[in-house]
């Protein structure tokens, strides 16, 4: 029966019928509101009957004390620590920055009174819920459960924000879900993939048997870390006569000139990039020099490597770039022959292309091949 109150009460979460209240409104008092989905901001709900540290409830009842000594205010139980800086928002925006590491924390506490004999929770879990992304507003949430509490489901949200236009990846370093109580205040792992789960992974004072009691040492917190990643890269090329020790683009060519093309991948984002794939796009009546296509990589302490053809093909997977990792490919081809050209100047174009997972850019070189007539 308690199990069946606890999704009866997920289910109303997700309809938005739990009542919330906007942090901004000092944990709601008259204005207590429903929260909008539609206009992503912090919150918390349901609304609840409250009490004070020297009123504590009979029954297991969590995160409702308004005046913990140790924590405040148990309503406003998630916040979100830079950890670079130790700057923590536990209401309002948190403007994330790319490249940078956040350690979300949940307060959690029975607040029934210690000497209750029948007061503790029961089958008590903690769920996190993370965007994988976040592109203008999105949402980090802590949620709280119990089987037997008088509120079976407790929620807290902030907001996590970027500009629009410059959207963020997050992931969660691994290994850093962690509980802490006043009984093992070095902390014990927590299964990530139970955290962020819809059932939630259980806590306990010293074990993780969904027991907590109301005893002030078995109080405590959850905390994760998690990263802001922006993917990005560059990619530019030059086009030279092969053997010519100057480079440029838009350059002018005799027919049947051998030409030397370098491709230049950059990884200027603060995210690794894996299968990243370097192509060239050749022009009508261009030939490719079979054989002529080499690669530099940190991999190759910066020194040329031969490779296979293919870079006019399908192109080359060069593999993984942590940020700030730059790839250089080579190769050779032959222009049209006097013979397939009009007289005067022939402009073509030439492009070249990086492929990624997060997307594909491309850089144009202007090729101008002379033919004299007369």
């Amino acid at each position: 029966m308690a199990a069946s109150r606890i999704w009866r009460a997920v289910a109303l979460l997700g309809l938005l019928a739990i009542s919330a209240c906007d942090a901004g409104d000092k944990f709601g008092g008259d204005r207590a509101k429903g929260l909008d989905l539609s206009d992503v901001s912090a919150g918390w709900g349901p609304d609840r009957k409250t009490f004070t540290e020297k009123r504590r409830p009979e029954r297991a009842t969590l995160n409702s004390v308004t005046d913990n000594p140790r924590h405040g205010d148990e309503r406003n139980f998630l916040s979100v620590e830079e950890v670079s800086t130790g700057r923590t928002y536990s209401q309002g925006d948190i403007g994330l920055e790319p490249g940078q590491t956040y350690e979300a924390s949940i307060f959690f506490r029975n607040d029934a009174d210690p000497g209750t004999r029948a007061g503790a929770s029961r089958g008590t879990r903690v769920r996190a819920q993370l965007p994988a992304t976040v592109k203008g507003r999105e949402r980090i949430t802590g949620l709280l459960q119990s089987d037997n509490a008088v509120t079976p489901l407790l929620w807290q949200s902030l907001a996590l924000a970027v500009p629009a236009d410059q959207p963020v990846a997050l992931r969660i370093v691994p290994g850093s879900a962690r509980a802490y109580t006043g009984a093992v205040p070095k902390g014990v792992a927590l299964p990530a993939e139970e955290l962020f789960s819809g059932a939630g992974t259980l806590i306990g004072c010293s074990s993780q048997d969904g027991v907590v009691t109301g005893a002030d040492q078995c109080e405590g917190y959850v905390r994760f870390r998690f990263v802001a990643d922006r993917p990005n890269f560059v990619i530019s090329q030059a086009v030279s006569r092969a053997g010519a020790k100057v480079q440029d683009s838009g350059l002018r060519f005799k027919g049947g000139t051998h030409v030397k093309y370098k491709i230049h991948y950059r990884n200027t984002g603060t995210t690794r990039q894996t299968n990243v794939v370097l192509r060239e796009e050749l022009p009508a009546m261009f030939q490719y020099v079979s054989g002529s296509t080499n690669y530099a990589t940190g991999s190759t302490d910066g020194k040329w490597k031969k490779t296979a053809d293919g870079v006019t093909g399908d192109g080359i997977n060069l593999g993984s770039f942590a940020p700030g990792g730059d790839a250089y490919l080579k190769f050779t081809a032959v222009l049209p022959g006097a013979k397939d050209l009009d007289c005067g100047l022939t402009s073509t174009t030439s492009t070249a292309s990086a492929r990624t997972l997060n997307g594909t850019k491309s850089a144009q070189s202007v090729i101008l091949v002379e033919k004299k007539c007369g």
